[in-house]
């Protein structure tokens, strides 16, 4: 990873309200909290109860908590705090999982939510980035993974030159989704979040494809009122000169 630049401190403020505008917003699969997330928070701990070495458990645990810090409520530390305790149990009974590496990167980013100085927040999202990466080159084709690492990506300041990387994880499950490879769920998350990666990139005519294609997957689905309601609010295509 290359060493971070040295930037003024007016660019540094900038840096600092752009990722402060990422975190707030970033969601991993639910744009609001969901309906009865603490009964979910027990019913997995009191598996985790019977069964302390329960990686299932543990992994679930800790993506409701990444998941509820994302949304920037005042309780936001205290689940990030959750999410890495229960990824460092899951880790160390299983190094090598894949998807609690890419969590882990993930919350790691969230941390700089926290930080007070612009230089560390920027270290705290270089450190989620390498951890992110060093899962994907371990497991390449773990699609949660992926997904992950495309979310978390995706709407990160251009300094960190992530494109790149959030297109290729993208692709690798688009192709993967459009051949009927994961859970329904899952398809329709992949298609909701590449459209939305589309229409940042100005390509509106792509992302209303992907959306249209992730609600043929199943119009009844909670997924689906979001692929409409992104629909709904489509930007039309900018004019050719």
């Amino acid at each position: 990873m290359a060493s971070i630049a040295v930037v003024n401190l007016k660019r540094l403020s900038g840096v600092a309200w752009l990722l402060a505008a990422w975190l707030t917003v970033f969601t991993m699969g639910a744009a609001e909290p969901e309906t009865g997330q603490h009964s979910v928070f027990a019913d997995w701990e009191r598996q985790l109860a019977v069964n302390p070495t329960n990686q299932t458990a543990l992994v679930q645990l800790a993506k409701a908590h990444h998941n509820q810090a994302t949304l920037g409520a005042k309780d936001s530390e205290f689940h990030i705090a959750r999410a890495r305790a229960y990824l460092g149990r899951l880790l160390a009974l299983n190094p090598k999982h894949a998807f609690g590496r890419a969590l882990l990167g993930s919350t790691t980013v969230l941390t700089a939510r926290e930080a007070f100085w612009p230089g560390t927040k920027i270290k705290r999202v270089r450190e989620g980035i390498v951890l992110l990466d060093a899962a994907i080159a371990d497991f390449p084709d773990d699609p949660d993974a992926r997904f992950t690492r495309a979310v978390n990506n995706l709407f990160l300041p251009d300094m960190f030159e992530r494109r790149t990387i959030v297109e290729a994880d993208f692709q690798w499950l688009c192709e993967r989704t459009d051949r009927g490879e994961f859970e329904a769920e899952f398809r329709q998350y992949a298609c909701l979040y590449h459209g939305r990666a589309l229409a940042k990139w100005a390509a509106p005519g792509r992302a209303k494809e992907r959306w249209q294609r992730g609600l043929e997957i199943d119009p009844k689905s909670k997924v689906a009122d979001e692929l409409r309601r992104e629909l709904a609010g489509l930007k039309p295509e900018p004019a050719t000169p």
